[in-house]
C-alpha cells in the first residue's frame, strides 16, 4: 500500500482544483434537459474495485450476458451518459485546463509544506526583540533571571 503515496504531489495535481470552472460547467449543464452532465461523475458498479468479487461469482455473469452489460456495464442513467461525461463538451473544456495546467496553484497542492516557506523577518516598533527591549533599563539589561536566546542582545 505504500507504493500509492509515492508521489503526492503528483497524484494531487491530477485532481481538478479549479472549483470555479466546474462550477461554472455544472451551472450551465444544469439548466439543460436531458441532464447529460455533472460535476460528480457517474457511478458504475462494474468498474468498481471493491464491488469486483461480487461480479465475479457464479450467479451475476450470466445475468449480466442476459441484460447485455457483459463488457464493462453503464451507469444508472445508461450509455449516453457515461459517453457524455468522458467526451463531452463540458468534460473536453475541464481536460483542457488540466492539461494545460490551469486551476493547479502551487500553494493549494503542497498545502500545509508551503506555510512557512520564505518568511520574512518582522520588524516591529520596538525593534527586531519586540517589546522586551521598549524601555531604557530593559534595553540594557534585559532579565535579572539571565539571558536564554539565540538572536544577539545589542
Amino acid at each position: 500500500m505504500a507504493h500509492f503515496y509515492e508521489c503526492p504531489l503528483r497524484l494531487e495535481k491530477g485532481f481538478i482544483l479549479d472549483g470555479v470552472a466546474v462550477s461554472t460547467v455544472a451551472r450551465a449543464y444544469g439548466y439543460t434537459k436531458p441532464k447529460l452532465w455533472s460535476a460528480i461523475p457517474p457511478y458504475n458498479a462494474q468498474q468498481d474495485y471493491h464491488a469486483h468479487r461480487y461480479f465475479q461469482s457464479h450467479v451475476v455473469p450470466p445475468i449480466l450476458r442476459k441484460t447485455q452489460q457483459d463488457h464493462g456495464g453503464t451507469g444508472r442513467d445508461g450509455w449516453i451518459v457515461d459517453y457524455f461525461h468522458i467526451f463531452g463538451q463540458g468534460q473536453r473544456y475541464l481536460n483542457r485546463r488540466n492539461w494545460a495546467g490551469a486551476g493547479h496553484s502551487l500553494q493549494q497542492v503542497t498545502g500545509h509544506d508551503h506555510y512557512n516557506v520564505n518568511l520574512k523577518p518582522t520588524m516591529g516598533f520596538n525593534g527586531r526583540f519586540g517589546y522586551r527591549r521598549n524601555t531604557p533599563s530593559l534595553r540594557h539589561h534585559t532579565s535579572v533571571f539571565g539571558e536564554i536566546t539565540q538572536f544577539p542582545l545589542f
